[in-house]
């Protein structure tokens, strides 16, 4: 405790670290990268405790005009944490345009770690070019790991045992909406945060201009996911956390629908109000308009069934419609008897056609009979002509009774005839009459049509109207419903307000259970706020309903960029005493471009070295970039792990000019 003297006169803060733990649950042995296999570009041997990569910045020394421009960045630093955090698991170790110009440089390049996790020796090597060789393996070495002839197996090995470090080892209880299985992702997002992060928030870790490809949580999901791993978030206050969400779910669904509601019955008042003709000094606002709304529709419709007549027209087209059947009864009538007696016309003709015939055969007997039995032209006998087809008969008649049948014949026709043209005077003057009829019938049917159609227009008018007295019946029907639907969605709304200030009250009450670790949490941030900023600084973190805060003042000024730090601080420190679900295990990328002044940059390194002196062995591992000189005890090995400089190719990470 000799260190932690020299950081506080009066230590208020005594660390009790588990002293189970020989070494860190998870710490980096070595780090190495290859151009290609069989040709190593660097091998960084780390330690447990404090791990110091620097790139020296030359600072006003080498700002004369003229002299060649020297600077700590572009050295690699950021890409030392990027590689790491890619042997640690993480998908990617840069943006694509910088990946792209390594693996244009380096197409079978290699990056291996050799880490100790729950003092067990694991090896991984992943390339950076254009191989796909990712290799893991337990008790190997990154040698072993090369010169192994074993096909790629992929990294889930690795991350399967870096996530049984993590409690809880998944967040898909803490975070529902989450589909990862494995909490490491998330941890390793903490203890690596972006440099692009600029130590802004202690809740921001992951910047999208780094493109890590990690997963991303709001706000309030980080904050879940920090508390389960501080161990200050609990399985009853999980599931209570988690029903106030689904809650805050239906409550802003349930105040959607009574807007929409409630917006609706306005809109459907006034419109009633103005189909109506309601004097809106009349009405009150809310149910208490509805009486007034259904008696103006009611009296609507007692208004139409007064004033619309049962049928429109209905007399005066029935006795049309009747006028119309008469007169195609007498079309019909009189259209059979002209058929009928152009059949007997038809017939006296045939009979005409007949006794025509039968009076040339009588002329031909009557031939016969007065010259003898051959004929007097051709002199061919009438028998033969008969038998050989003449077709006059060989039998002699008497000219007497020839002469009385062609009398006869000759009375028939005359009848026939007179028959005939007595059939025609008939059919002639029933034309006439059906043509005055078929007028008749188009005058009527003109009648009937133009009264069908005005009947059809009132008719139509009349039902046009009642549906719309109908429809303001319905409308105000409509507007009773909605009132009781706005009335229930108002109470359910309130109903669901005060379960969530319930459920709230109760979630409080929760935290206060862990009152005892939010306390321990805070002993150790102040603890670190005082080793960096001194005995008169403050150190508050608070955890309410609106989220887990930080604060760090000294003489009433606030130190926002050293937050986010301090709180890293503090979890590595818990996590030491045996008392947070993740590993101590940190890694901070220039935390000095935070803002921090340099007597307090000073202080962060001196703080984490301290805590070398306090077990037999570190119990963690911290890792820090830096373009700033550390203290001058710090200044060299072993807490110096890599120089690097931007200055030559040869000083920079890769040995390369990426540009």
């Amino acid at each position: 405790m000799a260190q932690q003297d020299k950081l506080f006169p009066e230590p208020e803060v005594v660390l009790s670290i588990d002293r189970s733990r020989g070494e860190p649950r998870l710490w980096v042995r070595r780090i190495a990268i290859w151009a290609q296999p069989g040709e190593l570009i660097r091998d960084i041997a780390l330690r447990r405790g404090l791990n110091i990569i620097w790139s020296p910045d030359p600072g006003s020394g080498a700002a004369e005009l003229g002299m060649d421009a020297e600077s700590g960045h572009g050295a690699g630093k950021t890409l030392f944490c990027r590689l790491l955090r890619y042997c640690l698991g993480e998908d990617t170790f840069s943006n694509d345009e910088l990946r792209r110009s390594i693996a244009e440089q380096f197409p079978t390049g290699i990056v291996g770690a050799e880490l100790m996790i729950s003092g067990r020796l694991w090896a991984v090597i992943r390339p950076i070019g254009q191989t796909r060789r990712h290799t893991v393996r337990e008790a190997a070495t990154l040698e072993d790991l090369m010169e192994s002839k074993e096909p790629a197996g992929g990294i889930q090995p690795l991350l399967d045992v870096l996530n049984a470090l993590v409690n809880p080892p998944t967040l898909t209880s803490v975070v529902p909406e989450i589909t990862e299985d494995s909490a490491w992702p998330f941890v390793i997002g903490w203890l690596t945060r972006d440099q692009e992060c600029r130590f802004d928030h202690i809740l921001d870790w992951r910047h999208p201009r780094a493109e890590s490809r990690s997963p991303v949580l709001t706000k309030d999901q980080t904050l879940g996911a920090v508390r389960a791993f501080l161990g200050v978030l609990d399985d009853e206050e999980l599931q209570l956390k988690n029903e106030r969400t689904q809650l805050a779910e239906h409550k802003k669904s349930t105040e959607r629908d009574f807007s929409y509601l409630q917006r609706r019955a306005d809109d459907l008042r006034q419109d009633l109000i103005a189909a109506l003709g309601i004097d809106v000094e009349k009405l009150s606002g809310g149910s208490l308009d509805l009486s007034v709304l259904k008696s103006a529709a009611e009296e609507q419709m007692r208004q139409y069934d007064r004033a619309s007549p049962a049928r429109p027209f209905g007399d005066e087209l029935a006795r049309a419609r009747q006028e119309r059947d008469l007169v195609l009864h007498d079309v019909a009538i009189v259209g059979e008897e002209i058929k009928r007696i152009e059949a007997t016309e038809q017939f006296h003709g045939e009979q005409i056609k007949a006794l025509r015939g039968e009076r040339a055969n009588l002329n031909a007997a009557e031939i016969k009979a007065r010259l003898g039995p051959d004929c007097p032209v051709c002199r061919v006998p009438i028998d033969r002509a008969l038998a050989e087809g003449c077709g006059l008969s060989n039998l002699f008649r008497d000219p007497e009774s020839i002469n009385s049948e062609k009398q006869d014949v000759a009375t028939r026709l005359q009848y026939c005839n007179d028959a005939i043209a007595g059939c025609r005077g008939q059919a002639s003057a029933l034309k006439g009459r059906l043509s005055g009829l078929l007028q008749q019938q188009d005058s009527v049917d003109g009648r009937v049509t133009a009264l069908e159609l005005t009947a059809e227009r009132q008719s139509r008018e009349q039902r046009q109207a009642w549906f719309a007295v109908k429809r303001l019946i319905d409308e105000v029907e409509e507007f009773e419903e909605l009132l009781g639907r706005v009335s229930k969605a108002q109470r359910k709304t309130e109903s669901l307000g005060q379960k969530d200030e319930e459920m709230r009250d109760l979630q409080a009450a929760f935290r206060n259970r862990h009152r005892e670790a939010l306390k321990r949490i805070n002993d150790l941030f102040a603890y670190v706020c005082h080793g960096v900023l001194g005995i008169q600084a403050s150190g508050v973190i608070e955890l309410s309903g609106s989220g887990l805060q930080a604060s760090v003042q000294v003489g009433g000024q606030a130190m926002e960029s050293l937050k986010a730090i301090a709180f890293d601080l503090t979890a590595m420190l818990l996590s030491m005493e045996g008392h947070s679900g993740i590993p101590a295990f940190l890694v901070h990328d220039s935390p000095r471009e935070a803002d921090l002044g340099q007597s307090i940059y000073h202080r962060v390194f001196r703080l984490v070295h301290s805590l070398e002196q306090i077990s037999g062995g570190p119990v963690f591992q911290y890792i820090i970039t830096t373009t700033s000189a550390p203290p001058d005890e710090l200044c060299a090995e072993p807490y110096v792990v890599a120089k690097l400089s931007g200055s030559t190719v040869e000083e920079r990470l890769l040995r390369r000019s990426l540009n």
